[in-house]
């Protein structure tokens, strides 16, 4: 009975929290929701209405004149010369499950398509992009049991009816419309009409599905003014959802990759409102989403790779919404670090040309503050510096194990020093996504386990699962951030079944070494292990209290300061012998884990540094 109203509590905690958040957020933005009468009274009547001709004239004078989009046009014309020997794309669920692969293939083709014959003229571009659409229009449907197929494919064929509108027949349109309401729209209705579905959560499928959807409907609007009305009604008022979701410092609960997946698609819907009706009814200024292209900024370490926490891949973090984020909201990082993403090599795409902002290419990210703590997302990033690779960068782990996409992960940390990933985190697992057809649970994989990140595990004997609720939170209770030094104390306490006080306390002496400080307690005598996973090869010296490790031709030093008869050991990064045996999990080859194992205790305080070596 204890344990459980300590659960209940920690949720009322959490719950009381994020409604705070979104009544702050509230207090601060007036969103307009029009009526369903009013809501198309300013649509632009001509076609294309999604694009402009003032945007197509810029783009044709940036490929003239500016070297990166230059690049980025090459690559698109290049990618679309390949397509001439491809056929369309054929309906195709290779999981059983979803279409997404297809959805998205098409949407990256007529977009490329489209474009190519705006700024070019040649016919050649729009037929063989009516091949696709027409293709994708004879589907027996876009997949509505997977949405995020569906939105994404109304999502491009509603683009290639708008881009290209000039240059189809009658018939070409009819069979486009007519497509777009029975495969998207109406399909859309039926989740609107439901208590229970995307619409009513604040994730990136809010986005995602919202954003695709509503620009299928203000495509072909003047054809279904009630249909088209009552979705973008509907949409204006559930994307709030996510969007508040932000609140208050931008920080995205689902890791890197899905800030940037359901944000792209957000601004996709707020640019499409703009351009369609000429304006977004208050939704751009609500401050959590106007802060958010902070985080992948901040979530960002040597060559632009992100700390991926979560089900997020390792690779390097910029996308072209912070250009339209840097125009929207006036904000030089944000246009700044796309532009120098993309002359670091990273690879450009069409959006970067229709949203291009070169205003702030100068910018210097050392004029940045060297740490953030995201509040209520409860993220912390420190570093010594923003020059790449230089010096130790860090993030810190705490928030919510209840987030889709979230893992046991609560009290981890990701480490750089000098260009060097030193301690790990893997990131999602991708049969994780295929639990249809493994019959696996979430928690049964060592990718989403405590085990597989660098926290803590205790009695892993006890229901197989390390102690960790599947509903823990984290929060941070102090950040400070100084010159010489940064620190954040976390409280893991929360995300166990029984009763343990678990507080972490990180501290950052700029240049010198980074500490982790931990203070551990348990009501009864517990067996502990502390996990730091690294891709470096470990020598154990000093009594096994001292670990060197080398890698890329660069060594630091993690010493065990205290307790004095605790030991490093080396272990791999494997399940442990108490947890679920999956044969087809992702392996974790060349990656391995130190580790500092305690018995039958009730409480220990560690402390470990990590120096960059002196040899």
């Amino acid at each position: 009975m204890k344990n459980l109203y300590k659960k209940i509590n920690s949720r009322l905690i959490w719950f009381f929290l994020c409604i705070a958040c979104i009544q702050h957020s509230a207090a601060q933005v007036k969103i307009e929701i029009p009526s369903k009468g009013e809501v198309l009274n300013t649509l632009k009547g001509q076609h294309p209405r999604m694009i402009s001709e003032e945007s197509i004239g810029k783009i044709k004078m940036l490929i003239q004149e500016d070297e990166l989009a230059q690049q980025i046009w090459k690559s698109n014309l290049k990618f679309t010369q390949e397509l001439f020997n491809k056929k369309p794309l054929v309906y195709d669920k290779p999981d059983g499950r979803r279409l997404l692969r297809v959805s998205r293939a098409a949407l990256e083709r007529v977009r490329s398509l489209s474009l190519s014959y705006l700024i070019l003229g040649e016919k050649k571009y729009a037929e063989r992009a009516w091949q696709e659409l027409s293709a994708v229009a004879s589907f027996s449907d876009w997949n509505p049991s997977h949405f995020l197929d569906c939105a994404e494919m109304t999502h491009a064929v509603a683009l290639g009816y708008d881009w290209l509108y000039n240059f189809w027949s009658e018939e070409q349109k009819k069979i486009l419309q007519q497509a777009i309401l029975k495969k998207g729209l109406n399909p859309a209705l039926e989740v609107y009409s439901k208590e229970v579905g995307w619409h009513k959560g604040n994730i990136n499928w809010n986005q995602v599905c919202n954003g695709g959807i509503s620009i299928g409907a203000l495509a072909i609007a003047e054809h279904i003014p009630e249909i088209a009305s009552k979705i973008l009604c509907t949409a204006i008022e559930s994307i709030q959802l996510p969007m508040k979701a932000y609140e208050p410092d931008g920080g995205g609960y689902e890791g890197p990759t899905y800030w940037d997946y359901g944000s792209r698609y957000n601004v996709f819907f707020l640019d499409a409102l703009e351009n369609s009706l000429g304006t977004d009814f208050g939704l751009g200024s609500m401050e959590g989403f106007r802060r958010s292209g902070d985080f992948q900024i901040q979530l960002s370490a040597t060559n632009l790779m992100c700390f991926n926490f979560s089900d997020s891949d390792v690779k390097a973090m910029s996308t072209a919404q912070h250009f339209w984020m840097g125009k929207r909201y006036d904000q030089a990082r944000y246009s700044g670090f796309r532009y120098m993403a993309l002359k670091k090599g990273v690879k450009g795409n069409i959006l970067d040309l229709l949203w291009f902002d070169d205003r702030f290419k100068d910018f210097d990210l050392n004029s940045m503050p060297l740490d953030k703590y995201f509040r209520v997302a409860e993220i912390v990033t420190m570093r010594d510096s923003w020059d790449n690779g230089k010096g130790f960068s860090v993030a810190l782990k705490g928030g919510s194990s209840t987030r889709v996409h979230s893992h046991m992960d609560l009290g981890s940390f990701i480490l750089e020093c000098d260009g060097v990933r030193w301690f790990t985190d893997f990131g999602k697992d991708a049969q994780t996504y295929q639990r249809h057809i493994n019959k696996a649970g979430r928690w049964d994989f060592y990718r989403t386990r405590a085990e597989g990140h660098n926290t803590l595990v205790i009695n892993p004997k006890f229901r197989g699962n390390q102690k960790r609720t599947e509903d823990g939170i984290a929060e941070f209770t102090k950040f400070e951030s100084g010159k010489e030094s940064a620190i954040a104390v976390l409280d893991v306490s929360k995300s166990y079944y029984d009763d343990v006080s678990f507080k972490r306390t990180f501290t950052l002496n700029r240049g010198i070494e980074f500490r982790i400080a931990d203070e551990i307690k348990c009501e009864e005598p517990s067996e502990l292990f502390l996990f730091y996973h690294t891709e470096a090869d470990i020598e154990l010296t000093e009594n096994n209290r001292q670990a060197i490790l080398k890698q890329d031709g660069k060594s630091i030093v993690m010493s065990l300061v205290k307790p004095l008869e605790a030991q490093f050991e080396v272990l791999p990064a494997n399940p442990m012998p108490e947890s679920p045996i999956l044969p087809f999990q992702e392996k974790n080859d060349g990656t391995r884990k130190l580790s500092i194992h305690f018995t039958d205790t009730v409480g220990v305080d560690v402390e470990v540094t990590i120096k960059k070596s002196q040899s």
